[in-house]
């Protein structure tokens, strides 16, 4: 019989396969806390990629006031995505400040001579309101890239509902605005120089631009600019800028102006049932506020790269909605709504002038040539024959006189006479141009005919000549304007046999209160006595002044001055 095994003996368990189950738990346990390890690097990693190693860093950003608002919201909302650049944590702050105070900063060059008490730090991004404001900054080495626009608005105008409706019923253009129609021209404001633009264009022919500076120089557009220059800067209290017009239009006040040039969202936000807007047929001119980046001193390559990636996030379809909310334009979205005032239609986008150019509108614009009624009297006397900068004095006279006659409007009146002595030594005096509009067909190009023909030789006989021109004037005085004598002679002291006491018992006598004629004087060189001249001038309300040397470009501004 076999035996049994004994009742107290336990049977063994082999330590093989335990050994075998522990071991390929560890090698899982491993395999996934290499896996969570590998993954807590990887989130590490990135997180320190995130990270500001580099610090903070403030982007600053210069919005004109017009859509400073939008561009202070759209700043908290980029901020509040803690955006990182270049391991910079940045914080955009937005100042507002008019367009044409920053573009006239950087224009200056130098960080150093921009003024942060008047317009906040030095921006890596500006937006102002269009590219209007870019042209002088041209090869200025301040901007960096290719400016885009963030959103636009056309320039129209604000007018009461019948005029509206009687500009639309004529379907008037920025040329062919009724003469009796104010419109608002303050000088220094953006709209205004979009609008002389517009104005100059159609004037000029010239579609949709640019204008160019000898279109400017034409009498066409300085006549039609200056009118309308003049008859806003004839109110009792015209307006210093554009919100002023505004704000006068829609509270109706009398003596001010009929239409006002402004941004169609700007006319949209303050409108009332007193004003609605009309869009003049032409080149319209677009506020498109362009993200312009800055470059020059104290912005590095961080400050761009932010300044980039703001302007592409303002950008993006649900941010630049906030614009069109505001009454914008933005590509590739609807139409704002404007309330009661309609979109304007836009055929075709004026193009922005040089600086140049815009400087040559803005000059007239500012000192505009009021119609008059003028006699131009020239001292063709040998003094006047003297050599000056390469040519004659009386050259160079002509030439400003010249200069001066394509600027007038065609409703002044101008005369031409000349005086020297005869070869008999008697006075002579001529007129070469009897008084007459300047609208008579050729009547500048005779003018100039006759001041390019002018030959110097003999002595001065002003005096005779004087009292003579100014007794013509006195007896054809023209109602309504400023009549004036402008004399332009050398200081050569007068060689006739008329007396300082009759000259002035002449003008005396032909004086008339109510026929108000002034004798304004240009004298040429220095040396001899004008006082009476200058006693002539002062009895009349004129005005004398003297030049060293006739090429000095001071003699056109007095000429100008003379004649405006």
């Amino acid at each position: 019989m076999g035996e049994h095994r004994g009742g107290s003996g336990a049977r063994g368990i082999s330590k093989g396969p335990i050994l075998v189950v522990v071991l390929i738990v560890l090698i899982v346990a491993s395999f996934f806390g290499w896996k969570a390890l590998s993954n807590r690097i990887d989130d590490q990693g990135q997180q320190a990629a995130g990270t500001c190693v580099e610090g903070n860093k403030t982007l600053d950003v210069t919005a004109d006031p017009s859509i400073a608002p939008q561009i202070e919201e759209l700043a908290k909302r980029y901020t509040q995505t803690s955006p990182v650049v270049r391991d910079h944590c940045i914080a955009v702050v937005v100042h507002g400040a008019p367009s044409a105070s920053v573009s006239t900063a950087l224009e200056a060059g130098p960080a150093a001579s921009w003024d942060d008490a008047a317009l906040g730090p030095r921006p890596s991004l500006w937006i102002p309101t269009s590219s209007f404001e870019l042209a002088p900054l041209a090869g200025k080495a301040v901007i960096n890239g290719d400016p885009r626009s963030l959103a636009s608005s056309p320039i129209v105008l604000a007018a009461g509902p019948e005029t509206a409706a009687a500009l639309a019923g004529a379907a008037s253009s920025w040329k062919t605005l009724p003469s009796d129609l104010t419109v608002a021209l303050p000088v220094g404001s953006t709209e205004t120089s979009m609008a002389a633009q517009a104005i100059a264009a159609d004037v000029a022919d010239a579609g949709a631009g640019p204008v160019t500076t000898d279109q400017v120089k034409s009498a066409q557009v300085n006549a039609a600019l200056s009118a309308r220059a003049v008859q806003f800067q004839s109110l009792p209290t015209p307006p210093t800028s554009t919100a002023e017009a505004l704000g006068a239009l829609s509270a109706g006040t009398p003596d001010s102006v009929k239409a006002v040039p402004a941004t169609e969202q700007s006319i949209a936000q303050s409108a009332n049932a007193a004003m609605t807007t009309y869009s003049p047929a032409g080149a319209t001119p677009v506020a498109d506020y362009p993200a312009v980046i800055v470059s020059g001193s104290g912005i590095d390559e961080t400050a761009s790269r932010a300044a980039a990636q703001f302007a592409d996030f303002m950008r993006e379809p649900n941010q630049s909605q906030l614009f069109v909310g505001a009454g914008f334009r933005v590509e590739g979205q609807d139409l704002p709504d404007l309330g009661a005032v309609s979109p304007a239609k836009i055929s075709s986008t004026l193009k922005p002038a040089s600086a140049e150019t815009a400087a040559a509108l803005g000059d007239i614009v500012a000192n505009p040539v009021s119609p008059r009624s003028a006699t131009i009297l020239m001292d063709t006397s040998a003094s006047m024959g003297t050599d000056d900068g390469g040519t004659t004095r009386l050259a160079n006279v002509a030439a400003a006189v010249n200069t001066q006659l394509g600027r007038s409007p065609d409703a002044s009146d101008i005369g031409l006479r000349e005086f020297s002595t005869g070869t008999d030594g008697k006075p002579s005096e001529r007129i070469l141009v009897p008084g007459g509009s300047l609208s008579e067909p050729n009547r500048r190009a005779t003018i100039t005919d006759f001041l390019n023909g002018l030959r110097a030789g003999g002595k001065t006989s002003k005096y005779p000549a004087l009292a003579s021109s100014y007794k013509a004037a006195v007896d054809g005085f023209d109602a309504g304007r400023v009549n004036s004598v402008l004399l332009i002679t050398s200081s050569t002291p007068d060689e006739s046999t008329t007396t300082r006491a009759e000259l002035l018992s002449a003008i005396a006598a032909a004086g008339n209160p109510s026929r108000p004629v002034q004798v304004d004087v240009i004298v040429v060189g220095a040396g001899d006595d004008v006082s009476t001249l200058q006693d002539v001038s002062d009895r009349t309300g004129g005005t004398l002044v003297r030049v060293d040397s006739t090429s000095d470009p001071a003699l056109a501004a007095t000429v100008t001055k003379m004649l405006s």
